[in-house]
């Protein structure tokens, strides 16, 4: 009997562990998520202490686009940025992954 329990528990213990590790988005659905969404969302959760922002001390980074909207860059972790266009509403409407360390993501 403990054959067959343990037969039981380990592909069920594995499939609860898939299932824990799937509900960490990837860098593009985080990023999608945040698409129609107002900036000052993103730039709120930067501005917590415990984000990976303030904790490297980053300055906020924006520039101007030639459609009138705007970037607002987002620190993703070392050599990746996520680069956000915002319309004149201050709403995102798209991203751009720049940087080396954005490669896998």
């Amino acid at each position: 009997h403990m054959y067959r329990l343990k037969a039981f528990m380990v592909p069920a213990l594995l499939s609860l562990l898939a299932g824990c590790n799937s509900q960490i988005p990837t860098l593009r659905e985080w990023s999608d998520q945040g698409i129609g969404q107002p900036v000052e969302v993103l730039q709120e959760a930067e501005a917590r202490p415990e984000s990976y922002a303030s904790r490297i001390g980053w300055r906020t980074k924006r520039y101007d686009l030639p459609n009138g909207n705007w970037v607002h860059v987002a620190p993703d972790r070392k050599d990746c940025e996520v680069h956000f266009e915002v319309d004149k509403a201050g709403i995102i409407v798209g991203y751009q992954l720049v940087g080396k360390g954005c490669r896998y993501q």
